[in-house]
């Protein structure tokens, strides 16, 4: 079972820490959402992950092996990575961009075949991005650079995706597309990690006891579990300096999650 796990992993730059004692694994159709400020270490989280950067301390390990032993094809196989704006591809058009997400599955000197151009248009397909398969990557807006980079992401048949903040310059329609594409790779085995800066993202998605949400905070404190028991009213104005409340149902189910004046 494909696994992505982390060990009292540090992370930050050469001259600052900005989180440590960070230990999880996530396995396949689990979800992890990542909350916390800007600048609190979100990105550089995946970073590391990824083998983009390396730990200030602990380790990563994929199936039970550092990522530091592995080679770029065999990570690029088997996790995928949206970032939070999508750079580059200017010469391609939209189902070109996608269908380079199989070039991991492909040898070297090889052009995608027939398997591949479906599994692309399929992805276009769940996305409502058909439409667009022919323009150029370069025209789209932000919003829908972003809808093409998660399709693409979709066609690597990557089976841990990490996202980060895969919602962002959607509009309110997309963002819910976007989660319910989300619900559909869990089910299906994927594992799932992704930040967001909206609880209710995490609550929507990570809702099953085998997931779960960590925070960062400013200062460098991280903390994991269950989603209930990590995102609380008081937990969030603390995380974010801000007082937040929980909404809930007659039968005590959370609703949604917002900021409350202060007095």
């Amino acid at each position: 079972m494909t696994s992505l796990a982390t060990n009292a992993l540090a992370i930050g730059y050469a001259t600052r820490t900005l989180a440590e004692n960070l230990s999880f694994t996530l396995r396949a159709g689990e979800a992890m959402a990542i909350l916390g400020p800007n600048g609190s270490g979100k990105t550089t989280l995946f970073r590391t992950l990824l083998g983009l950067l390396p730990p200030r301390a602990g380790s990563v390990s994929l199936d039970g092996k550092d990522i530091a032993a592995l080679a770029p094809g065999q990570m690029a196989r088997q996790v995928g990575y949206v970032p939070q704006a999508a750079t580059g591809f200017f010469n391609f058009t939209v189902r070109e961009v996608v269908e380079m997400a199989r070039a991991p599955h492909l040898a070297w000197y090889a052009t995608p075949g027939t398997r591949d151009s479906a599994i692309a248009e399929q992805a276009l397909v769940e996305l409502n991005l058909s439409a667009f398969a022919a323009r150029q990557f370069a025209e789209l807006s932000g919003g829908e650079r972003q809808l093409v980079m998660i399709a693409r992401a979709l066609a690597s048949e990557a089976s841990i995706l990490l996202l980060d903040e895969p919602t962002a310059s959607l509009d309110y329609g997309n963002q819910f597309l976007i989660l319910d594409e989300i619900a559909k790779l869990k089910a299906r085995g994927v594992a799932i990690l992704f930040t967001t800066h909206d609880p209710n993202q995490a609550f929507r998605v990570c809702s099953q006891p085998a997931d779960r949400t960590l925070t960062i905070s400013r200062d460098g404190a991280v903390s994991i579990g269950s989603t209930d028991q990590i995102l609380t009213g008081d937990r969030l104005s603390s995380l974010y300096g801000q007082p937040i409340e929980l909404i809930t149902s007659p039968s005590g189910t959370i609703t949604s999650v917002a900021a409350t004046r202060r007095s």
